[in-house]
């Protein structure tokens, strides 16, 4: 009997460290962000509201304090916020009515090719691209992507978006301006409808598209322009010093992120870096669901091949001690059933 209340003692102990004090600590150590959201207009509506509604408690704190600089820099911050959310909303009002136009793919070659190809190859096509890597990254501070996969593995109005505003859309713009341009310029159209040949543009690029691409193929046109996959045999190409430059540091090797950060925290991540990191140089991905899905599992089976094998052995350790446990007890009280 006295084991059992040792036993329950330690239990409770560990229940009020585990429920009370571990979520009060991580709520600190890792604040809690909104899951990824693929519908990407309204995930962008619901963090700026965020960010607005933090930035009218900062301008009711500063009223409260009646400091001056302190009320000047919070309405300040308010107003940018709200800029950015009209921005974000004219974007993706723009992408879809785009998006609900039709395509016509054999057009959109015609205009790929006068409008992109001086800097995106598609190898799969023909087209390689203007200039080796080593010059791109030269050029731009990082690789400029082949696209052959776009159009399979990036969502179809964040591709309109980012044809449209690639700085925005990439969610960069507090990073570029117009003292320092986004190397990618917006595409201003080669006739008269804009908007129908941007459509085209993204139809041809869905037609050429693979039907069928494994992670690992994702990862390399989404992901191995700046980060190294060295698990896997992967190193991102061009220079790393102009890599360092354009980011603002270097860009962190990938093979065990999985085990470092979880599965949850690089999906929010890969679909909106700055809902973690806000500030951070690293842009939206815009891939779809399935291929970021993809994307994470190739990287479990690159950082964490044994998950399955080490999660049987846990269930199985358990079991045994549990087990033991029982047969432990029985025999101690068989043992000293005389001195009781």
């Amino acid at each position: 009997m006295k084991e059992l209340k040792i036993l329950g003692l330690v239990a409770a102990f560990t229940l009020i460290l585990y429920i009370g004090v571990e979520p009060f600590a991580h709520k600190f150590l890792h604040p809690h962000v909104a899951p990824a959201n693929f519908n990407i207009q309204q995930g962008d509506e619901e963090l700026a509201n965020e960010r607005i509604a933090t930035a009218k408690k900062g301008v009711e704190e500063a009223e409260k304090k009646q400091i001056e600089d302190a009320l000047v820099a919070a309405k300040k911050e308010l107003e940018k916020e709200e800029s950015e959310l009209a921005s974000y909303n004219e974007l993706w009002e723009r992408a879809n009515t785009i998006s609900a136009l039709t395509g016509n793919a054999q057009k959109g070659e015609e205009l790929f090719v006068m409008a992109c190809t001086s800097c995106h190859g598609l190898k799969t096509q023909g087209f390689d691209a203007p200039f080796d890597d080593e010059l791109s990254s030269e050029a731009y501070g990082v690789v400029v992507p082949d696209l052959s996969s776009a159009g399979a593995i990036y969502d179809e109005k964040f591709l309109i978006a980012l044809i449209e505003n690639p700085s925005l859309a990439l969610k960069l713009s507090h990073k570029f301006n117009d003292d320092n341009p986004f190397p990618m310029t917006p595409f201003y159209g080669i006739e008269d409808d804009i908007e129908q040949e941007v459509a085209d543009i993204v139809a041809y690029l869905k037609s050429i598209a693979p039907s069928e691409i494994s992670g690992k193929e994702i990862f390399s046109d989404a992901c191995l322009r700046c980060h190294d996959m060295k698990y896997d045999k992967l190193l991102s190409p061009g220079d790393k010093a102009h890599l360092t430059s354009y980011m603002g540091m270097t860009p962190p090797d990938l093979s065990m992120m999985i085990r470092s950060r979880s599965a949850y925290y690089l999906n929010t991540f890969i679909n909106d870096p700055q809902k973690n990191l806000p500030g951070t140089s690293m842009p939206r991905v815009g891939l779809t669901e399935n291929a970021q899905e993809q994307v994470i599992q190739y990287m479990e089976e690159v950082g964490d091949s044994k998950k399955s094998e080490r999660t049987t052995v846990g269930i199985v350790l358990i079991l045994f001690f549990t087990a033991m446990s029982v047969v432990a007890y029985f025999w101690k009280k068989e043992v000293w059933k005389d001195l009781h």
